[in-house]
């Protein structure tokens, strides 16, 4: 298990993967969050911080960066995916996806990062070509390839103002070349990888997601 960024709150006692008979962690009576739906939290600090963000891009990195690191649930997100919970990360991430307010540039960031999360889902469930289609919108929402125009209705949906994958990095408070290894190793899978075991939590993705140094440090700005 990798070093924990939210130690203080307890790791599930598995990770669910659809169909491997295991309960859904939320509408199941046995599931792991039904009672506490530690996953259904809305991130109700965040909106009110938006409207303070600055205009300008670099500080509006800078301060969403550091205002993430501060937040406990945030930090546990990663700690789910790093260690292998990689559907109940993928909620996680969706209560900052809704409070970012969905269709923000900030949100569509976030949203790359749930789709990593659901790609590591389907290696465990098995099925190649969800993979790859997780991996390739991941690719599109955090700065890696451009989405064709003939991609149907999810075509178009910009990066933040058009940046590279280090600013969606420096927006979410991550170590760059740790999001773009995340991203690189997803993409490198081949049929042969993939692992659908049933063990209660299994990593398939080797690489983590990490806070940027400086936010690690506890600095009040990031670079």
């Amino acid at each position: 298990m990798p070093p924990r960024y939210a130690p203080a709150i307890p790791l599930p006692p598995y990770a669910y993967v659809p169909g491997h008979g295991l309960p859904h962690p939320v509408t199941d009576p046995r599931g792991h969050s039904y009672t506490a739906r530690a996953h259904a939290r809305d991130g109700a600090n965040l909106p009110a911080m938006l409207t303070r963000l600055p205009p300008d891009s670099a500080s509006r990195r800078r301060v969403l960066a550091v205002a993430l690191a501060a937040d406990p649930q945030w930090l546990y997100a990663f700690d789910l995916f790093n260690g292998g919970w990689y559907w109940e990360s993928h909620e996680a991430w969706e209560g900052f996806w809704h409070a970012l307010g969905r269709s923000t540039p900030e949100a569509h960031l976030v949203q790359g990062l749930i789709h990593l999360a659901a790609a590591a889902v389907k290696i465990r469930e098995g099925k190649p070509s969800g993979v790859a289609r997780h991996t390739q919108r991941a690719r599109e929402l955090l700065g890696g390839d451009r989405p064709a125009p003939d991609r149907g209705p999810s075509a178009g949906i910009p990066t933040l103002h058009g940046e590279s994958r280090d600013d969606a990095a420096a927006t979410l408070g991550l170590a760059p070349d740790s999001l773009a290894a995340v991203v690189d190793e997803l993409t490198a899978y081949k049929p042969e990888c993939w692992h659908t075991s049933r063990t209660p939590v299994v990593r398939v993705v080797a690489r983590e997601l990490r806070l940027a140094d400086a936010l690690r440090r506890g600095d009040e700005q990031v670079p």
